[in-house]
């Protein structure tokens, strides 16, 4: 069984696929841990066959879905396949910039006993990306996540959060299958919040460690007009339809996002 099986989701990204996987290959050839790299084409139409061979010292698996699963959808299926003893999710824009990257994030979850672990993600202007994480602790941190909410804002040093980003998300595999992978209702966006919600009500800690970074390009698959009002609005039903204010913080939402 591997350590570490790092799972990425394809959808009409091969020229950032193909920057990702030399990014991270480059990464393990010091890693001296069991490691695999699992592939999924999600009816993307993008032919990967070439992958394995480009990249054939490493241990490559490309698999194809007849239809697009969604983010969440496609590394639920992926987590399926095998086994290990942490899943490293990355969306195929990112890029590691930084030496040891997939090295430390595995010792640093391990040494913050987490079961959710995300780097700082970074832009072309090398500042922090919004949104990499969303805060757990003060006041403002409360009113967000009592409304359905997210709220951000620059760390230096790694803390507990409530989530962070699905872009590089490293998580104990026990735990993703104990809460059964993502809710596959949400199709793009908002999944790994959630997921982090549900893991957290389980007493599950989830850290966000800005001194690790890693690029990322950001918004190559969709369109967040195009997914996230829906993804927002089938998240406050799950939670919060039955709490006290439940049509303001949707009203809110609406016109936040």
């Amino acid at each position: 069984m591997d350590k570490i099986r790092i799972q990425i989701v394809n959808y009409k990204t091969k020229s950032y696929l193909l920057d990702c996987l030399a990014s991270i290959v480059s990464d393990l050839k010091n890693f001296d841990v069991e490691c695999s790299i699992a592939i999924l084409d999600n009816a993307s139409g993008d032919d990967l066959s070439d992958i394995p061979a480009l990249f054939s010292e490493s241990n490559i698996q490309v698999l194809k879905s007849g239809k697009n699963l969604g983010f969440g959808g496609g590394h639920n299926f992926l987590a399926a396949q095998e086994s290990a003893r942490y899943l490293l999710l990355l969306n195929p824009d990112i890029k590691v910039v930084e030496a040891n990257t997939i090295a430390r994030l595995l010792h640093h979850i391990e040494t913050f006993n987490a079961q959710v672990l995300g780097p700082r993600l970074i832009t072309k202007q090398k500042t922090t990306q919004w949104w990499d994480h969303g805060e757990l602790h003060g006041l403002r941190a409360w009113i967000a996540l009592n409304s359905g909410n997210s709220y951000w804002r620059e760390q230096k040093k790694a803390t507990e959060v409530a989530w962070v980003s699905g872009a590089v998300f490293l998580i104990e595999k026990k735990w993703f299958d104990d809460l059964s992978g993502f809710d596959e209702r949400f199709f793009l966006y908002k999944e790994e919040e959630e997921l982090c919600w549900r893991l957290r009500g389980k007493d599950g800690k989830v850290i966000y460690d800005p001194t690790i970074t890693v690029f990322h390009h950001g918004g190559v698959v969709a369109k967040k007009s195009e997914h996230m009002q829906k993804s927002v609005d089938y998240f406050l039903d799950k939670h919060f339809r039955h709490h006290f204010g439940y049509r303001f913080f949707k009203l809110l939402n609406k016109i936040i996002h």
